[in-house]
């Protein structure tokens, strides 16, 4: 079995992914190579600034951060880097709305957006690439925006971005 995770892992090191999972989707992950998981505030705020120039090209309002949304962001990418796994869903079946609802949100509109991929640069374009995480980012209901990215390995870095009204 650990062949087949590993395996996996390899493939999804090698090409950008974004997902476009369903809520009950959980990929377990086998780190190629390993490391403590690495907050990456550059590439954090280099994320935040890609969202915003994509939504002024839309002519649509950018986005604010919001603290609270970019600790939330951290979490859940700290949490798949530590447990070994991508997805909106944690390997216990908690969803993105159980996450939500713990964290005490009350705003009316949240989306979610999170790659497993080797730098900001491919995370940001596999964004713009999946019409899902396309439309999380150009939803004129996004007011505020959260960035997390954490590092687990060389060129195996999670991409967080969470948005509300």
């Amino acid at each position: 079995m650990s062949r087949v995770v590993a395996f996996i892992a390899a493939l999804v090191a090698l090409a950008p992914l974004a997902v476009t999972a369903s809520e009950e989707d959980c990929i377990q992950l086998a780190f190629i190579r390993p490391r403590p998981p690495q907050v990456i505030a550059t590439d954090a705020r280099a994320l935040m600034n890609d969202v915003n120039a994509v939504r002024v090209r839309r002519g649509l309002v950018t986005l604010a951060e919001d603290e609270g949304l970019s600790q939330f962001a951290l979490q859940v990418a700290n949490q798949m880097a530590v447990r070994h796994y991508f997805g909106h869903t944690d390997p216990n079946g908690v969803t993105f709305q159980d996450r939500l609802r713990a964290a005490g949100f009350g705003r009316r509109f949240f989306a979610e957006n999170m790659a497993f991929d080797q730098d900001e640069e491919h995370a940001h374009a596999a964004f713009l690439h999946s019409a899902d995480h396309y439309a999380n980012i150009v939803d004129p209901h996004s007011r505020k925006i959260g960035v997390a990215v954490v590092s687990a390995g060389d060129g195996e870095v999670f991409f967080v971005e969470e948005f509300a009204d």
